[in-house]
């Protein structure tokens, strides 16, 4: 499983191809204030992904600081066997 971590995480934050992202900008407006900060994207990958592969007790997996779930709650549709990443993009404040 290790040997996919950085494809995964690279897939789910960057994607692949022509239109491959190459930085992050992220934005935050807290009442009457707002900042942002914009990051390239190898950055970005490190401190997401770098961490101990897991499973939770709930049953989700989560790589670094990315954690994956099955999305669920779709009345037996098929997107509820889609996958939800979540990550929150307002660490890369915290530095």
């Amino acid at each position: 499983m290790s040997n996919n971590k950085s494809l995964i995480v690279s897939d789910i934050l960057k994607g692949r191809g022509k239109f491959s992202a190459e930085w992050m900008l992220v934005a935050q407006k807290v009442d009457n204030s707002a900042r942002w900060i914009l990051k390239p994207m190898n950055y970005c990958l490190n401190f997401f992904g770098n961490g101990e592969i897991e499973i939770t007790n709930r049953g989700n997996f989560k790589i670094g600081r990315i954690t994956m779930q099955r999305k669920g709650g779709d009345g037996g549709r098929k997107t509820a066997q889609m996958l939800q990443f979540k990550m929150n993009p307002a660490e890369l404040f915290k530095e």
